[in-house]
């Protein structure tokens, strides 16, 4: 098969190629109707954990003043990479998201495709937590999505394999019931040299919707509203995948013809990834 070899790039070279068929536009959209329903129309943003930043790219040719923080070096070249094609202004840091400052702060502060799952524990998530609500202005807004325990749990294990251009992948799902976390293991051969592969093992742990809101509050904010993904239905612990809102004072969620409008399920399949 050929010998295991470290190199930490292996997987933010073939990112984009995998995650292909993501629907970047319709999270995008959904952000944006998030944003509408609480009458926010942001300046500067934070796109945190913010990967080869897709997601940064389509706020920045939106005229946006946005700041992408992740703690991979390799996936953060590849989104500056990015912005100089599309001659776009974005600023990106290499930050661990459980450890960050800045001396400025933001009006929106997003973090989505399941990130978070990768804080594997309650305290460090609560870190994440308090490094948001510093980073925020006064009347401030925080986005984010969660993969549920449910989802997680539910993930069949086995291979699959992605091949491309250059490389071949083997993503292989291995799920913990006893510890509810879900692991993908990668080997990556690219084409030039067959005789090695590049190994990356990433993990993803779920959390109860109540001990999120729990935490969240505890940390200063209010409001906490939980949806299921690309709805504006109340979040279950049974769904997929749910979206947390909340802001830094008591802001009132408007009730808009866009709720429903929103109510009407958008349908989507899921591409599990590791951000």
């Amino acid at each position: 098969m050929g010998d295991k070899k470290s190199y930490t790039s292996s997987f933010a070279r073939i990112y984009d190629d995998i995650m292909s068929s993501v629907p970047y536009d319709l999270w995008y959209k959904y952000l944006q109707e998030l944003l509408n329903s609480y009458d926010k129309d942001p300046d500067k943003i934070m796109d945190m954990a913010c990967g080869t930043g897709n997601m940064s790219l389509r706020f920045a040719q939106d005229h946006k003043d946005i700041v992408g923080i992740d703690k991979s070096s390799s996936m953060l070249e590849i989104a500056r990479q990015k912005i100089q094609k599309n001659e776009c202004d974005i600023t990106f840091f290499q930050k661990d998201v459980r450890n960050f400052n800045f001396p400025r702060q933001f009006d929106f502060v997003f973090c989505i495709f399941d990130s978070l799952n990768y804080i594997l524990n309650i305290k460090d998530l609560e870190k994440v937590f308090s490094n948001v609500y510093k980073s925020l202005k006064k009347n401030g807004i925080f986005i984010f999505d969660l993969n549920t325990v449910s989802r997680l749990m539910s993930i069949e294990p086995g291979t699959t394999v992605f091949s491309g251009k250059n490389y071949t992948c083997f993503w292989e799902d291995i799920i913990d019931l006893k510890q509810t976390t879900w692991k993908v293991q990668l080997k990556i051969y690219f084409n030039d040299d067959q005789s090695q592969y590049f190994e990356e093992i990433h993990k993803e742990t779920g959390y109860k919707k109540e001990d999120i809101i729990s935490l969240l509050t505890s940390v200063g904010f209010s409001k906490v509203k939980v949806y299921k993904a690309f709805t504006f239905d109340e979040g279950k612990d049974s769904d997929n995948r749910l979206y947390y809102v909340v802001c830094k004072n008591n802001l009132q969620e408007k009730k808009l013809s866009l709720l429903n409008r929103f109510k009407k399920k958008v349908k989507w399949k899921f591409l599990s990834s590791c951000d």
